[in-house]
């Protein structure tokens, strides 16, 4: 290769646009290659681009697409041959890009006056495929193959030679650091051209021992977002189609290909600048790179940022109505800022992390080091916990403002009972979360806290040099550097002030360097950190747990300076994924678990799930823990009843008859017997036996798209595939199992849709008795929850309760999953349905768990004495945990929150306000097909096509795992997995609805 022309080029005079109107373009286009139709100009920042649509011939479904280009004046003619021929050879390796067509006299180029001087003009091949910036979210998988296409095409050019090539181009990033010195100017706002400059400074230091050992070769240059085409492919994800745009091709640094490409990231995820890992990866698996080159791209990436940044402000000062580049100016500095702001160390650490290459470690202590307290208050200092695991942390005092209120206290109740109190490093806060949030928050402390209640003078834990200001004191050895923000500096008793604080003064290892008096934090850090004020400290004191990981290429654990153990900082491979290794080590898979990486879930509060790493996620799915999670008075009821007494209920005491009383008041008259079990399953299948011993009949008629249970007999009824895909092939002789009653998809739809779906059922039943087979139970949900809180349409259970008990037999209301105030209006679902004069229907047996017990295994069996009874012949029942003293307290005390909380009045409440919500969502989001359901028992159907109820199963999976990465923990639901379950904790606010509904309009209008 070439190297450049001589002399060093200069940018500060611009490029602007050829200056030329829609009229001259179609002349042009019609006199040099034979071209008309419908023309309109495509955004370009230097060039002049137009698509041109030729008129439809009787044969053609429509005309064909060309791009009129006409090149800025500057680009030399060797240069266009140069790019014409990289297009060739891309399209030889098979893969989609332009290509230049002939112009009437047979010619690749033509020129032309434009505005007064020659200009290039080439007709190009139309790459049909929309722009990868207008999908808005980039799955880590479409961000993944855009490494392997950028990877595929540096080996493509690599060995191409032209003497084109050889260009003096602004977009080479060997250029790029005058390019921005010359055009920092134009950055007008204070603030931001003192961070670039700040940013081109540590490019320079990084790049410049580097520059020679960067393989060269020929380049694309600009395989942005802008560049790569995509069709809409499955869940509606881009699919890479095809390159675009070969202007900027030319000889360059073979990893600025895949540095320009990675700044394409950051504008769609601003708040993860390691999202680009995937993509880094990807190249690296088709073009493996080089140390040096390792090294050299996150500087690349950030001074890329740079050059969009001060070329795009040029652009726009010198070419008045280039709406295209002055559109593009604050996603440009986004694209800057993102990776700019994450130290290019802890980023190349990342990198290396993600590539599987070595990684030097951060600094660490060493046996010779001192501590910075005297053995005595070493000693005596108490280590806080602010993480998950904290117990001095509860009922939602970590959060909003009240969060530092109490890690504040913490500090200082531990620093009065030992003196000096402390924090850990690497520690994800409770205190630092926001509550649910969009992204994960920044909240693993990268250092250490002290507090003491009195001035505290701290000793050099290693010889070194001191210097302070700003309210830091730092002490570096070369290698490393101690930084003690909230200090003053001390040297031979005196506090260092002024202008002489901040020469550095040499102190011997022991000698006092630091004193404090109240809060202070200190933070090892790798290297000599060159400026103790805040401006220069490079280290924040918070990162998020995707980073934190790589930070231990620059941070050490000063937690040994002060005398204590070190912090189980967490590393790579540890956490959320080793437990889920561990669980399917020891833990039958066979009990499945949600989502394929799913966070570690230790904490909760109220409608919240709280991860190992501090993250709160929304919780829609958990109906078992009705009172919501971390509830003060349950806790305390169960705390004190453990201290008294648990035993069985086969003993005397109080709470049990307590328990069944409470449940008889909420029950019509003629309910007067309660059985207590552990579980939802155990309640169907002792219901069951109860029913069979009582009418002496074996055959059971349930409803399609159900789920009962897993016993024997509760599975043997449960009919949901979703469950079990065997369940028709396995369906015991004595189970019958009716169409299910969906009045949205099912066989029968509209508003009599309950007639007709009764009048066959009662057909069946009769069909039955006359075959010597009569049903002697019925078992159905009053809303079919497992289908998706599917509305068991009107006229239905009436007809069929009445049938059934014609017959002789009896009904179970199966109230485990929709009962217990969820819905709002009605604490038992069965109270909404009624017949035909409007009396309320009345089943025989009610079956209830989950919310009866907030999570604890308690449910109940409750009907009339004599169904009961039917059993005494077979023995009595016993249940060792479903009646326990411990279980029946809890059940009183749950009860007794719901009326206190007015949980079921919120149910109605909120949960109307969430219907309303989603109803008007599902105006505007067409994949919405229905919104089933009441109080907070919902289900949102998602459908391809809202005529033919298509389902978008896989929508919906890759919908829950999208929802998961911005803080919603939702699942599917139905036999078709296209159902999203909303069944949170009754305590449920109308912000936390917001929430939900935001989120979900987000991932459906940016994509999955």
């Amino acid at each position: 290769m070439a190297a450049f022309a001589e002399g060093v080029p200069s940018f500060a005079d611009g490029l602007p646009r050829p200056n030329v109107t829609i009229d001259e373009v179609r002349r042009l286009a019609a006199e040099l290659y034979g071209v008309s139709g419908e023309v309109r100009e495509l955004g370009s920042q230097q060039d002049r681009n137009f698509l041109f649509t030729e008129s439809a011939s009787a044969t053609e479904a429509h005309g064909r697409r060309v791009l009129f280009k006409i090149s800025n004046r500057t680009v030399r003619r060797d240069e266009i041959e140069a790019q014409n021929e990289a297009m060739r050879r891309m399209h030889a390796a098979g893969h989609p890009s332009p290509a230049p067509l002939p112009s009437v006299n047979r010619r690749d180029i033509e020129t032309a006056d434009v505005d007064g001087a020659a200009h290039s003009i080439r007709l190009l091949t139309f790459v049909e495929g929309t722009p990868l910036i207008d999908f808005e979210h980039f799955s880590a998988d479409t961000i993944a193959s855009m490494g392997a296409l950028v990877g595929t095409v540096a080996a493509t050019l690599a060995g191409f030679e032209h003497p084109g090539l050889d260009r003096e181009l602004q977009w080479d990033l060997r250029l790029g650091e005058q390019l921005v010195e010359e055009l920092i100017d134009h950055v007008a706002d204070p603030e931001r051209r003192a961070f670039m400059l700040g940013a081109l400074e540590d490019i320079t230091a990084s790049l410049a021992p580097l520059k020679g050992e960067l393989p060269l070769q020929a380049i694309h240059g600009d395989l942005t977002d802008d560049n790569l085409v995509a069709t809409a492919g499955a869940l509606g994800r881009p699919e890479l189609s095809g390159i675009i745009d070969f202007g900027d091709v030319g000889t360059g640094w073979r990893v600025a290909e895949l540095a320009v490409a990675c700044t394409a990231v950051f504008h769609h995820d601003p708040a993860r600048p390691l999202a680009v890992l995937p993509l880094i990866r990807a190249f690296d698996e088709v073009v493996p790179l080089t140390d040096a080159e390792i090294d050299a791209l996150w500087p690349l990436i950030v001074l890329r940022g740079a050059t969009l940044v001060v070329s795009g402000l040029q652009q726009v000062a010198i070419d008045e109505g280039n709406d295209y580049a002055e559109a593009a100016l604050e996603r440009e500095w986004t694209i800057f800022a993102v990776p700019a702001a994450l130290d290019s160390r802890v980023a190349t650490a990342a990198i290396r992390r993600a590539l599987g290459r070595p990684v030097a470690p951060g600094p660490a202590t060493t046996s010779r080091d001192a501590t910075l307290l005297d053995a005595e208050l070493a000693r005596r200092t108490r280590i806080i916990t602010l993480d998950h695991t904290s117990t001095a942390l509860r009922d939602g005092s970590w959060l909003g403002d009240e969060g530092a209120e109490a890690e504040a206290q913490l500090l200082l109740l531990a620093a009065r009972t030992g003196g000096v109190a402390a924090t850990r490093f690497g520690e994800p806060r409770l205190t630092r979360s926001v509550g649910v949030a969009h992204d994960a928050p920044v909240n693993v402390a990268t250092g250490i806290e002290l507090y003491s209640t009195a001035g505290l003078a701290l000793t050099a834990p290693f010889a070194g040099l001191v210097s302070s200001a700003e309210g830091h004191v730092t002490l570096t050895d070369g290698a490393r550097t101690l930084v003690i923000a909230g200090a003053r500096g001390l040297i031979e008793g005196r506090s260092l002030e002024g202008e002489s604080a901040a020469v550095p003064t040499r102190v011997d290892e022991g000698d006092p360097f630091a004193e404090i008096d109240g809060w202070a934090h200190a933070s090892l850090q790798l290297g000599e950190v060159s400026a103790p004020d805040a401006a220069a400290v490079p280290v924040p004191r918070f990162v998020t747990a995707e980073e934190f990981p790589a930070w231990l290429a620059v941070l050490g654990d000063p937690s040994e300076l002060i005398g204590l153990a070190p912090s189980e900082a967490r590393a790579e491979g540890a956490g959320a994924d080793e437990t889920l290794r561990a669980r399917l080590d020891t833990y039958a898979p066979l009990q499945g678990h949600y989502y394929a990486h799913p966070p570690q879930f230790e904490r909760g509060w109220r409608e919240m799930l709280i991860d190992t790493e501090g993250r709160h996620y929304l919780d829609m799915v958990n109906n078992v823990t009705a009172l919501g999670h971390g509830h003060p008075v349950l806790a305390d009821a169960v705390a004190q009843q453990w201290r008294m007494l648990n035993t069985n209920s086969r003993f005397n005491y109080a709470s049990v008859a307590e328990l069944s009383a409470r449940l008889l008041e909420t029950l019509p008259d003629g309910f007067d017997t309660v059985l207590l079990v552990n579980s939802g399953t155990e309640a169907v299948d002792l219901a069951l036996r109860l029913t069979k011993a009582f009418t002496g009949r074996d055959d059971v008629a349930c409803v399609e798209e159900s789920y009962h249970g897993w016993s024997y007999a509760a599975d043997a009824v449960s009919t949901s595939t979703s469950d079990n895909p065997l369940a028709a092939e396995l369906r015991a002789p004595w189970v019958h199992a009716f169409d299910a009653p969906n009045a949205y998809r099912g066989t029968h739809r509209g508003e009599d849709a309950g007639q007709r779906y009764a009048a066959d059922a009662v057909a069946e039943l009769e069909r039955l008795a006359a075959a010597g087979t009569p049903v002697g139970t019925f078992i159905a949900e009053p809303r079919n929850g497992n289908a998706g809180a599917i509305e068991v349409p009107t006229a239905y259970l009436s007809a069929v309760y009445e049938a059934v008990r014609a017959g002789g037999g009896v009904v179970i209301s199966d109230e485990v999953q929709v009962g217990y105030g969820r819905q709002g209006d009605v604490f038992w679902g069965f109270e909404q349905h009624a017949g035909p004069g409007g009396e309320p229907i009345v089943p025989d047996v009610v079956t209830v768990a989950k919310a009866m017990g907030n999570g604890h295994p308690l449910g109940a069996v409750i009907t009339r004495s004599e169904i009961a009874q039917a059993l005494a012949d077979q023995g009595t029942f016993f249940s060792s945990a479903g009646g326990s003293t411990l279980s029946a307290r809890l059940g009183v005390t749950v009860l007794d929150i719901m009326r206190d909380d007015r949980l079921q009045e919120n149910a109605r409440e909120v949960g109307g306000y969430l219907r309303e919500q989603l109803l008007g969502l599902a105006e505007r989001q067409p994949l919405i097909g229905a919104i089933h359901g009441r109080g907070l028992y919902q289900g949102i159907e998602l459908v391809r096509d809202r005529e033919t109820l298509e389902p978008a199963a896989a929508e919906t999976l890759a919908l829950c795992d999208r929802m998961l990465a911005i803080g919603i923990v939702v699942q599917p639901t139905g036999d078709r997995g296209n159902v999203l379950k909303v069944k949170p904790p009754l305590c449920f606010t109308k912000e936390s609805a917001d929430t939900f509904v935001a989120a979900l309009d987000e991932v459906l209008t940016r994509g999955l």
